[in-house]
């Protein structure tokens, strides 16, 4: 397997075992939570993630998993949604006093 980072989406994730799995072009790859970066939270389903690929056994294990920026339409229609709702609340909370 390559030496160098690739990437994929979370497709699958149990909190109780701690383990899931990344999906990529090529091949589902299991991840342990240990090899999750936690400050932003647990992973979550379709996030874009990039990482390094081990061999574990006869199977292919993911490390130092880093999260990655969705720049997909949907998730920028969803950024300028929630910042217009701050900016809306912010201007019905001047008005009200």
């Amino acid at each position: 397997m390559k030496s160098e980072f690739q990437q994929g989406k979370i497709t699958q994730y149990n909190a109780d075992k701690g383990y899931g799995f990344i999906t990529t072009p090529e091949q589902d790859i299991f991840f342990h939570i240990s090899d999750f970066p936690l400050a932003d939270g647990e992973p979550k389903r379709n996030e874009r993630v990039k990482f390094l690929v081990v061999e574990n056994g006869n199977k292919f294990k993911a490390i130092k998993i880093e999260r990655v920026a969705d720049n997909s339409a949907k998730a920028k229609k969803s950024k300028v949604s929630t910042h217009n709702k701050s900016i809306t609340s912010a201007l019905l909370s001047n008005f009200r006093r």
